[in-house]
């Protein structure tokens, strides 16, 4: 997968989600209704987020399964794609769910970004922050993923993520959450 990273400030990524969705809406409403043209596309990643009993910040991993099509046995966040009329936060809300179990609190944009599924095909992105938990359970869905780790930034090396995007974004977090100790 080839990434592209960009960085906004917050109130730079708020008005590029409002823009997003107002995209969103006009397509949804007038273009696939009236001219049937396939809709946007748009993916959210959840990097969920705690602090271990040394109250050092960790992040989920999820082993994603062999019999995956993409990036099969690689480690990522928790994440896919937007369902119609569902707002950013309540689809990473979902993948979070969906995928490990977790309801999470502290729901931030971390940055946007573009995952290039193909050279005609670039498919638009926000990461979005959560913080779990010290004792929130983990329940990977198998469907999807086969494992999990509570990860420490001194510990990411030790793990092949789907790409040097997310592993840039994770260390970001991950010092962030580090500074407000």
């Amino acid at each position: 997968m080839f990434t592209r990273k960009r960085k906004y400030g917050p109130k730079i990524a708020k008005i590029i989600i409002g823009v997003l969705l107002f995209i969103l809406c006009r397509i949804n409403v007038e273009a696939v209704r009236e001219e049937k043209i396939n809709k946007i596309e748009v993916f959210v990643s959840a990097y969920c987020y705690r602090l271990n009993r040394a109250r050092m910040p960790e992040i989920l991993l999820l082993k994603r399964a062999p019999s995956r099509k993409l990036y099969p046995d690689l480690w990522e966040c928790c994440g896919g794609s937007v369902r119609n009329n569902e707002s950013f936060e309540s689809a990473a809300q979902r993948q979070l769910l969906e995928e490990a179990g977790i309801v999470a609190t502290k729901w931030k944009v971390l940055e946007c970004f573009e995952v290039c599924i193909s050279p005609d095909t670039i498919v638009p992105g926000l990461i979005f922050t959560c913080r779990a938990d010290q004792n929130a359970t983990v329940k990977v869905d198998p469907r999807e993923h086969v494992d999990f780790r509570w990860v420490t930034l001194n510990d990411l090396e030790n793990f092949s993520l789907i790409s040097q995007q997310m592993r840039h974004s994770i260390v970001k977090l991950l010092m962030i959450q580090g500074k407000r100790l």
